[in-house]
């Protein structure tokens, strides 16, 4: 079912935003309807109304050229040009919110497009796990992504390192930012152990295989 912000009630806007800032935390069902709002929120920025209310001095200083589907994509590219806390804070639950949901980040769906088919069809969007998947496979093997979604994906990584410092800045807005980047580098963490073990492992078989040649030793010399 589609939702729509004309379907929210006065004194609602509180009750949307707390969902927005714990989608890891709320039911599934719950999550599916809250990133059809955002979706819709993506394609039109004025359909958020925090965004628009807090950020309408940063857009027109920032993104005076973006058409309404542009201005969030350019806000997450430059929030290190973000003047206000108000509007940090908005647009670091942008990039946070973006980074639970590929879906919600058009340019990066667009560039990972063929890859998330290929290598993450069986991901269950949200929550991060496309992207953790993405970044699980390069981490793999640096080859495995197209050029075209390792450099975005390259971008995003930089994106993020970027809200949270601009995040440190102000403590209304550190929390999420807080958030986000303990999940980037719970990822990054998590593949680096991965690697780890399977090192450790390749280790103890080279050792074994070895160890089990010389034990045999040299065979007896012929006696004439």
């Amino acid at each position: 079912r589609k939702i729509t912000t004309g379907a929210i009630k006065d004194g609602e806007g509180a009750v949307v935003s707390c969902l927005k800032d714990n989608l890891d935390k709320i039911s599934v069902g719950c999550e599916e309807q809250v990133s059809l709002l955002l979706e819709q929120e993506v394609a039109d920025y004025t359909l958020d109304p925090l965004l628009a209310k807090y950020c309408e001095g940063d857009i027109k200083q920032i993104c005076p050229e973006a058409g309404e589907d542009q201005v969030e994509a350019c806000l997450r590219e430059r929030i290190m040009e973000v003047r206000s806390e108000d509007c940090t804070k908005q647009v670091v639950r942008l990039i946070t919110e973006a980074h639970s949901d590929v879906h919600l980040d058009p340019l990066l769906l667009r560039a990972c497009q063929k890859d998330i088919g290929y290598l993450c069809g069986r991901i269950t969007p949200g929550r991060g796990q496309v992207i953790e998947c993405l970044q699980a496979n390069e981490q793999r093997d640096k080859m495995s992504l197209t050029p075209t979604c390792s450099h975005m994906l390259k971008s995003r990584v930089q994106m993020w390192s970027n809200a949270y410092n601009r995040a440190k800045q102000y403590d209304s807005a550190l929390e999420m930012a807080e958030d986000l980047y303990a999940a980037v580098q719970a990822s990054q963490n998590k593949h680096e152990i991965l690697a780890y073990v399977l090192l450790s492992l390749g280790l103890l078989i080279f050792v074994a295989f070895c160890g089990g040649r010389c034990s045999k030793g040299k065979p007896p010399s012929k006696l004439y």
